[in-house]
């Protein structure tokens, strides 16, 4: 709670530590050899449950004032800090990565909350750490390839989701709840005048588990 209070109140500095890393991934890692590795699933405990419930259909049905759908491509994707692609315990990298039915190519990089990393903040930091990684020309050409199989085009387009559960009733998890969101409103104001990071972030994304009756597998909480 602290520490995303802070943030908060600086919210310069959290961009500025994202440009940091972005400029880092930028100028020092080979492409050819700091890609995203799909790891083999693991489909057991709460995590593993979660992802094959939601994602044993490639489409996924979104409701919002305006329905809208995305394929989930891959599960268990490591992100370069995660490094040779070994199953990792779930507190970096990418739970599902995915592509936006649109009209335009748009890939999505998505976390889900479970036991392991259970705060939205949490999820929110591996979004951001992950976009980071994975964000330059170079890094994002190699994952189209890869991984996108050249869906994202010449002038790619990404969505951050985070998936959550039901809204927690402890006052103070509520509370670091609505700081998130506040804290993505201001990284996508700040980052959008970064005339460092190109303008490849389109939406961050909040998304929870539609009713069991419903049509849809998720339905939109917020979005910036």
């Amino acid at each position: 709670m602290r520490e995303c209070v802070d943030y908060l109140q600086n919210p310069e500095v959290l961009v500025q530590e994202f440009v940091d890393a972005y400029t880092a991934v930028e100028t020092c890692c080979d492409p050819d050899e700091q890609k995203f590795h799909v790891v083999a699933p693991d489909a057991a405990g709460e995590r593993g449950q979660l992802l094959e419930r939601m994602f044993a259909a490639r489409t996924v049905p979104v409701f919002d004032t305006v329905p809208f759908e995305f394929t989930c491509l891959a599960r268990d994707v490591v992100s370069v800090s995660g490094g040779t692609g070994q199953p990792l315990p779930r507190l970096d990298g990418l739970d599902y990565l995915g592509h936006m039915i649109d009209a335009e190519p748009v890939g999505v990089l998505g976390v889900i909350q479970h036991a392991e990393a259970a705060t939205p903040y949490v999820l929110f930091l591996r979004l951001v750490t992950c976009l980071s990684e994975l964000a330059c020309s170079a890094q994002l050409a190699a994952a189209d390839t890869d991984l996108w199989k050249g869906a994202l085009g010449v002038e790619p387009k990404l969505d951050l989701h985070m998936i959550l559960q039901e809204a927690d009733a402890e006052p103070s998890q509520a509370t670091l709840r609505q700081l998130t969101h506040d804290l993505a409103e201001a990284f996508y104001a700040g980052i959008s005048e970064e005339w460092q990071f190109p303008e490849v972030l389109r939406n961050i994304v909040c998304l929870m588990p539609a009713p069991a009756d419903s049509d849809e597998i998720l339905i939109l909480e917020w979005c910036v």
